[in-house]
């Protein structure tokens, strides 16, 4: 499926998205875009986090898909986010994977850009804002987890960002193999300063909160 012309879509973000203040005031939200008895618990604890990221008056990037934890994050984005002139969502915030899925709907937020690839994605995800929330999901929610966290390790200090799991069970293997790393001496840090894990909504909100700010 190749993309409308009509759904407006830049090819590049804007200038504004990737201001300090903007980064700030930007909570990524990745997971499942998948519905399924394992994510059931999280889709509601990710409808009620982003329902006060967006009270509290800041933005969401997700992925745009309707279900899972992408649905999630996109119905409330889009149900509680302040409206343009043009009735559009300002708060609810999306990057497109190109082609499209045939899930997406772009008429209820703000597309930012299309990316051609995962590894793309993960880079525009990272550029637009300095906390990004990962929720369980698939293959490509973990490829995201590991490259994020890679980039934390590799990366400047003053470019690292709060990498936030959710759900200690769910990324019991990720972090064990951190943990690995670390006890190796393959990785020179404890793995807690490359990303936090949090089970408790009240956890998980208080340290959105505390998002570096400028």
């Amino acid at each position: 499926m190749q993309i409308s012309f009509k759904a407006n879509i830049p090819k590049t973000i804007s200038e504004k998205y990737y201001s300090p203040l903007s980064k700030a005031n930007t909570i990524v939200i990745l997971g499942s875009s998948k519905s399924t008895d394992e994510i059931l618990k999280y889709m509601d604890m990710c409808s009620n986090i982003t329902k006060s990221i967006i009270l509290s008056g800041k933005n969401i990037v997700h992925g745009c898909g309707n279900s899972g934890i992408m649905g999630s994050a996109y119905k409330a984005g889009e149900e509680y986010s302040k409206r343009d002139e043009q009735n559009k969502p300002l708060q609810n915030l999306a990057i497109i994977a190109n082609p499209l899925w045939g899930d997406e709907d772009l008429e209820n937020c703000i597309p930012l850009t299309t990316t051609n690839s995962e590894a793309e994605r993960i880079e525009k995800f990272a550029d637009v804002a300095n906390t990004i929330v990962v929720f369980p999901g698939s293959v490509s929610t973990i490829q995201e987890a590991a490259t994020l966290i890679a980039k934390n390790y590799y990366g400047k200090p003053e470019k690292k960002k709060q990498v936030i799991l959710v759900g200690k069970e769910f990324f019991k293997g990720l972090t064990t193999q951190y943990e690995q790393l670390y006890k190796s001496g393959l990785i020179k840090c404890p793995p807690e300063n490359l990303y936090k894990i949090v089970d408790d909504e009240s956890d998980l909100l208080n340290l959105i909160n505390e998002s570096k700010t400028v």
